[in-house]
């Protein structure tokens, strides 16, 4: 820009928005009259003033500490992740090399409670007479546990919710508890098979909002597996 064309602009009346404008449109314009920068004075929170240099040096510093933060959330939800996939590909062949219903069983319980660090879990099958009732498996009528669980029950997807007091102590028979959430997973494979149910006795735990990829494929694994087994007893 010329100085013409600068004392042109000062001659003129300008609103705040044109001079804001026009800065956006010009960056390169104080790299030119750099020694505006000394004068330019802006008030400070605490009662001092501050050049525009210290300003600007002050908003970068402001947005780097930010974007850090931003980054520091990324890698801690990557590192998250990655333990994840681990621990769900563990489980995933643990489950596929057992070699019964029992069996299969021990192992998402093991690995539920141990690795995953969930206070219950539990495998609900529905409508399997020939299946006795166990500390690993409960065998329940699908029509009984609607009645009880209501829409908790699906087979479409994850269902992670708070839970009432009837609803926690139908699915964790063995805990007495008054209060908790859990992730509802749909065991299903050709045919609705019933529920793996994990459970915190944290109430905000298990959100409807919440990630339900990993816990999605768990139930899945566990479905074909456990379907294979109940199809070998009987």
């Amino acid at each position: 820009m010329t100085d013409a064309v600068l004392e042109e602009t000062q001659s003129t009346t300008l609103t705040a928005s044109q001079v804001s404008e026009f800065l956006i449109s010009n960056p390169q314009f104080f790299q030119e009259y750099e020694y505006l920068l000394a004068d330019l004075i802006l008030p400070h929170s605490s009662g001092n003033a501050t050049s525009l240099v210290e300003r600007q040096a002050k908003v970068l510093r402001e947005r780097n500490s930010e974007l850090r933060n931003r980054l520091g959330d990324v890698i801690a939800t990557a590192r998250d992740n990655d333990n994840l996939f681990k621990l769900t590909k563990k489980l995933g062949l643990s489950v596929l090399e057992a070699d019964s219903l029992e069996d299969t069983a021990r192992v998402l319980h093991h690995s539920l409670r141990n690795d995953f660090k969930v206070d219950c879990a539990n495998i609900i099958l529905f409508d399997q007479p020939q299946i006795t009732s166990t500390s690993l498996i409960t065998q329940l009528s699908s029509e009984a546990a609607k009645n009880v669980l209501g829409k908790l029950v699906r087979f479409d997807r994850v269902t992670c919710s708070a839970l009432r007091v009837n609803e926690l102590q139908y699915l964790f028979p063995q805990y007495e508890k008054d209060e908790g959430s859990a992730a509802i997973i749909p065991l299903s494979h050709k045919q609705d098979l019933g529920l793996l149910v994990v459970g915190n006795f944290n109430p905000q735990h298990f959100s409807p909002d919440m990630e339900t990829t990993f816990i999605s494929y768990i139930g899945e694994v566990a479905s074909r597996c456990i379907s294979q087994h109940l199809i070998n007893e009987q």
